[in-house]
């Protein structure tokens, strides 16, 4: 039986704020020629409230712990790239002030140089946070870590155990993510990146090897595949080292 009391739901903050303050924009046509942009500081706020009651409800947790974003991201720092595309991407009028508001109201995860799916990737696998937890989000990276998920699109949890994850990982390590500025390997898709590694699920070293294999085949070294690793490795506790407040780069353990 589940015990809500001892039950936290881990929100995808970034998403969450992004998604509220984007609905509560409102356009307004003053004349033939002008068009302004409005939004409700307080409707906004009520609206992520909502909807916090509303999952949390759905879920049975009475307990609530919101991840963040750092203003640093360490991704950056190894490839320039990353999210460059991103750079001058408007924010929603209200995300910043609802921010701040969430900051205040409920307990929120920030830490130095990582993404919020970081914070969710650490909180979900330490025991930072006691009892069960079930992460909240829209985004199906998630699925590279260990752990029961909810999707906002979705119906049902989504439960993935240590070896899917890592399987998951791999995949995306092949296929890339050009919207965040990281391109995988040329011409590797889902599918064919499903073909390479599904024989070696479960084993680590050989699924590793079977990626660099493929890079290799598109001229490019394992250096780059490393690269490609880290970038969309969403970090778990093992990745993190808690004294320093840093992430470990990513290594290929067997």
């Amino acid at each position: 039986m589940i015990n809500p009391n001892n039950r936290t739901m881990l929100v995808d903050g970034d998403i969450l704020l992004y998604v509220c303050s984007t609905q509560m924009e409102e356009p307004i046509k003053w004349d033939e020629d002008t068009w302004t942009l409005h939004a409700s500081e307080r409707k906004t706020i009520d609206k992520f409230a909502d909807t916090i009651t509303y999952y949390s409800q759905i879920l049975l947790c009475n307990n609530i712990a919101i991840a963040l974003s750092s203003k640093t991201n360490f991704r950056k720092k190894i490839s320039p790239l990353y999210k460059y595309g991103r750079r001058n991407n408007r924010k929603p009028l209200t995300f910043a002030p609802l921010r701040e508001w969430v900051k205040k109201n409920f307990k929120t995860y920030e830490m130095p140089y990582l993404e919020g799916d970081d914070v969710l990737g650490i909180l979900a696998t330490s025991d930072m946070i006691k009892g069960d937890k079930v992460i909240l989000t829209k985004d199906k990276d998630m699925k590279t870590v260990p752990s029961t998920i909810w999707f906002m699109q979705g119906d049902n949890y989504t439960i993935i155990d240590e070896d899917t994850a890592n399987y998951n990982h791999m995949i995306q390590t092949l296929t890339g993510d050009s919207t965040d500025g990281y391109s995988g390997c040329p011409s590797v898709g889902k599918i064919t990146a499903e073909k390479i590694l599904k024989e070696h699920k479960g084993n680590k070293g050989a699924m590793w090897d079977a990626v660099v294999k493929r890079y290799k085949m598109n001229k490019l070294d394992r250096k780059y595949a490393l690269l490609q690793a880290r970038l969309s490795r969403i970090i778990r506790a093992s990745d993190y080292n808690f004294e320093r407040r840093r992430p470990r780069l990513w290594l290929p353990r067997v």
